[in-house]
């Protein structure tokens, strides 16, 4: 290696370390905090196989390392869980046996010492204490997506689960009873609850609940008002308006579309927006457009292309 070579490398390597000490620096140092753990407390004994952890949240601190090892960590037979988490909670379902959990909160450069607690789950005696965790889709979804697997965490001792499904009106549409944690179903357009109980012979746990919207309506066109097409101004300060009549369903936004050639490829401006929309330009000739969209991932079909001049 020449010389110039050498020193081209000693000096790229210098700088990725300044800028690596630099993020570091950026990051608060959190060592020195400590998890404060609320529940469940030491020595705690369950007689349900659903224990449910909370810490107290961390400044600083953007995740928390969550592990579970049984019967501890000193002498573990087993990891249970290991987990990165970005809630202060987590529940779990765990057979009977001891345990013992442990968090630390952690961000891109540092990270605490675990907080641990012991724990016993007894027996599953008091099956209707469980919880079902509810996994897909996610509470409050918008779609497009007809097709839904609706998605649950096990629980131990069940021997089935119901299923609840409710329009809008809260009239039940469906509601089967199964053995397995999962239903697919296909909805109509409109809004629904859907829930899940866990069943042992004649003890059931709560329900655990969520809702979803369904939307296949694509959103109308917008209709474009001004400025009018082929429009002249020696102004500016350019306000755009345009018309579209909403549609009942998931809420519905609009995207401008501003370019300086009439190919449409030399994008000038494209952002999220409503009606009236301003913008400062410079001189010149300019083509705009609209579409909309919403939160079910439908979007309408491009509006008339408008050219305008600003001399």
């Amino acid at each position: 290696m020449n010389k110039i070579h050498l020193y081209k490398s000693v000096a790229f390597f210098v700088l990725l370390s300044l800028f690596s000490c630099e993020a570091i620096i950026m990051e608060t140092d959190i060592t020195d905090q400590k998890v404060v753990l609320s529940a469940p407390y030491d020595k705690a004994q369950f007689f349900s196989t659903g224990v449910t952890f909370s810490w107290e949240n961390v400044t600083d601190a953007t995740e928390y390392h969550l592990q579970i090892a049984k019967p501890n960590f000193e002498n573990p037979l087993q990891i249970v869980l290991d987990t990165i988490v970005t809630n202060t909670s987590f529940t779990q379902q765990l057979p009977v046996a001891d345990y013992e959990w442990r968090v630390s909160a952690i961000n891109s450069a540092y990270e605490t010492a675990y907080s641990s607690r012991s724990f016993t789950v007894v027996s599953n005696d008091n099956f209707q204490d469980n919880t079902v965790i509810l996994d897909t889709p996610i509470n409050n979804l918008s779609t497009k997506i007809v097709q839904q697997n609706l998605k649950w965490m096990p629980i131990i001792g069940a021997t089935s689960y119901q299923v609840q499904i409710f329009d809008q009106s809260n009239s039940v549409i469906s509601d089967q009873t199964i053995t397995t944690t999962n239903l697919n179903y296909s909805f109509a357009e409109g809004s629904y609850s859907w829930r899940v109980r866990a069943i042992n012979g004649t003890l059931q746990t709560l329900y655990s609940s969520r809702t979803i919207l369904v939307d296949t309506t694509v959103p109308n066109t917008p209709v474009l008002l001004t400025p009018l097409n082929t429009s002249i101004t020696t102004i500016n300060d350019i306000v755009f308006k345009w018309n579209r009549a909403p549609i009942v369903g998931s809420t519905e936004k609009d995207s401008i579309y501003i370019y300086t050639d009439v190919a449409l490829s030399a994008l000038q401006l494209k952002s999220e927006v409503s009606s009236p929309f301003s913008k400062n330009l410079d001189p010149g000739t300019y083509y705009w457009f609209l579409k909309s969209f919403d939160m079910a991932g439908n979007i309408s079909d491009k509006s008339s292309v408008f050219n305008f001049t600003i001399n």
